[in-house]
């Protein structure tokens, strides 16, 4: 993941008091975020009338940011902040200063006021540099914001058969597809299963093994319960995904698995996964997109897709069960993680480790219209008994205060069946991201 790059202009009207503050301001906020791991590309000059912002904005274009922070040193008239939002195509942040002669908060009001009304979403901070809460704010939300410029330029594949057939709009793809790709920029690749399958076969036996014996060496292959000749092909997946990605300059890969191809792509996901890479395996596209953004907010590594497979109202937790593409490093040990039959291939079954902090998440939504829902919670530790009685595949406890209240939540707002589990509260930075893209907050 790139560093996260935020570009700094400060605001003034000189029939205002206070402009002279600055160079003060400006210095210190970008000394702030440097030292936060931010790439800073401060104005070179101050804001005080049009020319000097058209300059600005000639200056930022020419090296897009990924967040925009206008400080409002003064009150300034809604025709400079208008230049920057309509020339500059990235969140933006509206920073006001606490002195009152300035009327820097009332600007950022009304200066909101005008983004809400036209449709645009913004967010703001109050106070001086110093101030460690606005910093780690605007960290986190240009951090966000990097992520969700990946996502705009992301190339997802959808790997399986679509028979050529029509309604009265599109024939190869779906209004669905386009609708999708209008509100979050992604672009869909459609594969054929068969070149996959061809791409696979290309590789030899010795090459597969070669995969295998890296797998051990790094720590990436748990228990094998199932034959060499179901690995070897799953190497060979593996190696034929990479070419895939290689070829089409993916960014992740949603395949068909159900009810055809059970078990083909499975393990290779599980493998790539922990090389940060999604290979979703249920030909979902929009939470192959979720599990880009995950894999880049957070803490570093994989998320985990499963669905509610029982409810203990007494412990008020949910036991997800999935049918194995799991990420190895999400189990507590590689040691508990087993590869056995699955399909006509194999499949990945591990019991999740237990955390304090989890966030868990899903999106639905048709015609452009989105909403996702934001849970946090935590996951316990399941036994070996429980896991092999649940069926030797995924298991994962997801502990939350209200068991039947959250579900029950999960049907009143239409949530679907697959749900994604990440390491951490992440649950601010989805809702950044949310905004970015005009998606609905649920938080549950």
């Amino acid at each position: 993941m790139k560093t996260a790059k935020i570009a700094l202009v400060c605001v003034a009207n000189h029939f205002e008091s206070g402009g002279e503050r600055w160079e003060t301001l400006m210095k210190g906020a970008k000394q702030q975020f440097e030292n936060s791991g931010l790439e800073v590309i401060s104005a070179d000059r101050m804001v005080w009338d049009a020319a000097d912002a058209m300059a600005v904005v000639d200056q930022f274009s020419a090296d897009p940011p990924d967040l925009l922070v206008i400080i409002h040193v003064t009150w300034v008239c809604d025709t400079i902040q208008y230049l920057f939002v309509n020339n500059i195509p990235c969140p933006v942040v509206l920073w006001a200063v606490p002195y009152t002669e300035t009327f820097s908060i009332g600007c950022v009001q009304h200066f909101g006021s005008i983004l809400k009304e036209n449709g645009y979403n913004y967010s703001y901070v109050y106070g001086l540099p110093e101030n460690s809460v606005i910093v780690e704010k605007v960290v986190r939300q240009a951090k966000v914001s990097a992520v969700a410029a990946l996502l705009k330029d992301a190339r997802i594949a959808l790997i399986g058969p679509r028979q050529t057939w029509r309604l009265a709009n599109s024939q190869d793809m779906v209004k669905e597809e386009w609708d999708f790709s209008k509100t979050f920029g992604a672009t869909i690749i459609h594969i054929e299963m068969d070149e996959l399958q061809e791409a696979a076969n290309t590789y030899s036996d010795a090459e597969a093994d070669k995969v295998l014996e890296t797998m051990k060496h790094e720590g990436r292959l748990g228990k094998v319960e199932t034959d060499q000749g179901r690995m070897r092909s799953a190497a060979r997946v593996y190696l034929g995904v990479k070419a895939l990605f290689e070829r089409y300059g993916l960014t992740a890969a949603a395949a068909e698995c159900y009810p055809m191809y059970g078990g083909l792509v499975n393990l290779p996901s599980s493998w790539l996964a922990d090389e940060g890479l999604v290979l979703d395996t249920e030909g979902d596209i929009g939470h192959t997109l979720l599990m880009v953004a995950l894999i880049n907010i957070g803490t570093p590594g994989p998320a985990a897709l499963a669905e509610i497979g029982s409810i203990s109202a007494k412990d008020s937790w949910f036991d997800l069960a999935h049918e194995g593409s799991t990420a190895h490093s999400l189990a507590e040990d590689v040691s508990k993680v087993v590869i056995q039959d699955g399909g006509d291939g194999t499949m990945v079954g591990l019991p999740y480790k237990s955390l304090p902090e989890v966030t868990m998440t899903h999106m639905v939504g048709t015609g452009g219209n989105y909403k996702m829902m934001i849970l946090k919670g935590s996951t316990e530790r399941i036994s070996h008994d429980e896991w092999v009685e649940g069926g030797s595949k995924l298991m994962l406890r997801f502990k939350v205060d209200d068991a039947w209240a959250v579900f029950d939540n999960m049907l009143e707002n239409g949530f679907d069946h697959h749900l994604i589990v990440k390491e951490g509260d992440v649950t601010e930075e989805l809702g950044y991201l949310c905004d970015v893209f005009g998606v609905e907050k649920v938080r549950l």
